[in-house]
């Protein structure tokens, strides 16, 4: 578990039901379901055994909600959304975002009061969702999609099923995409596969001008530099790089794998340079080898296909600037490392960690994530 707040959860009972405050498991069946759930898993500490049971074991057990059309079925009003995220992130106990130690006073409409700093908010507040006028239940619906789309999901798609303007589409999405960066920020270990990949547009697309610019400047002049890393049978974490130097690469490594791990990459003279901290093996790209001949275990298999998906990801947009290109990089991220939920899971898990997700339009436009 990765802490005591919020946690993926890969228990027989499905996150995305696990919700509301507690209360008492109403009927024999209910129970008998729960006994077993209780036996197949092992809890390590009394505090993950606190979080499953203070959740709400009867809409765990009872609900079975898997398309859009379950959520549009639940998810009805702004009321019920709010009321969903405020079980689902306080679990029914208000805490001000400005002062976590604060008492809080409940005022009308949802809204609540910071004793310690005077100030009003509400679950909304320093969330994506913080000042918007598009409904919740559209918003809700559109983080479903744009997960459960594999191939990403268009402002114009957004613009034509919920009758709302280009701009407003377009904001929503890199707000999504903004909030999924969190999967981004994290250490992998165990066996870990290392890569660069260039983003970016083709030159045959270019308009002849600036295709003769570009071929002058250099073939990756017009495409934006990635370094991509996956735990073999784990997560995924992909991050903008400003070039290709051996202090850039490095500092990535030591960044997101932890020491011990097992490294793989290819045969990039920079990785040789790692410091001997990791259990390190490489492929030979260079003459055409894949998989090692000694070692079938060593390739970069895996982040080559984490490669491929984000390439299918920017291809559903026309065009993907470098400023944005790291956004685009945290939707595939966090598509890749919710590949073993049901996507209604997914929404849960991404409105879970809703908090500090609030972006601008001018930091969007700025590419400010």
């Amino acid at each position: 578990m990765r802490n005591s707040s919020c946690t993926k959860i890969s228990y027989p009972i499905k996150i995305a039901d696990l919700y509301s405050g507690s209360k008492a498991i109403p009927n024999r069946l209910i129970k008998k379901k729960f006994n077993k759930f209780l036996q197949k898993v092992n809890f390590n500490n009394a505090e993950e055994l606190y979080i499953c049971i203070a959740m709400n074991i009867e809409s765990t057990l009872c609900k079975n909600f898997k398309s859009l059309k379950d959520l549009r079925a639940i998810f009805k009003t702004n009321e019920d959304c709010i009321r969903f995220l405020e079980e689902l992130i306080w679990r029914n106990e208000p805490v001000s975002p400005y002062d976590k130690t604060s008492k809080v006073y409940k005022c009308k409409d949802g809204w609540y009061k910071c004793k310690n700093t005077g100030k009003e908010f509400n679950i909304l507040t320093g969330t994506l969702f913080q000042g918007t006028k598009i409904d919740l239940t559209t918003w809700f619906e559109v983080i479903f999609r744009e997960n459960s789309d594999k191939s990403g999901l268009a402002a114009t798609t957004v613009m034509r099923d919920y009758g709302i303007s280009y701009t407003a589409a377009w904001n929503m999405l890199h707000k999504i995409r903004n909030a999924m960066s969190k999967e981004n920020h994290q250490e992998l270990s165990g066996t870990v596969e290392v890569d660069e990949y260039y983003a970016g547009g083709s030159l045959k697309n270019m308009h002849y001008n600036k295709k003769l610019e570009a071929r002058e400047k250099g073939i990756f002049q017009n495409k934006t530099l990635l370094q991509g890393f996956v735990e073999r049978g784990g997560d995924a974490v992909i991050c903008l790089i400003p070039d290709k130097t051996d202090s850039t690469l490095i500092a990535g490594i030591l960044r997101h794998v932890e020491h011990g791990s097992t490294l793989y990459s290819d045969d990039n003279p920079s990785y040789q340079k790692v410091p001997h901290l990791y259990n390190q093996a490489n492929v030979v790209h260079s003459k055409g080898n894949y998989v090692s001949k000694d070692d079938k275990n060593v390739h970069t298999n895996t982040i080559e296909s984490v490669w491929a998906t984000l390439s299918r990801t920017i291809e559903t947009y026309i065009h993907v600037s470098k400023k944005h290109t790291q956004n685009y990089a945290n939707e595939t991220t966090f598509r890749y490392n919710t590949r073993k939920m049901e996507p209604i899971d997914a929404l849960i898990w991404l409105l879970q960690n809703l908090t500090n997700t609030r972006i601008t339009r001018k930091e969007i436009l700025l590419g400010i994530y």
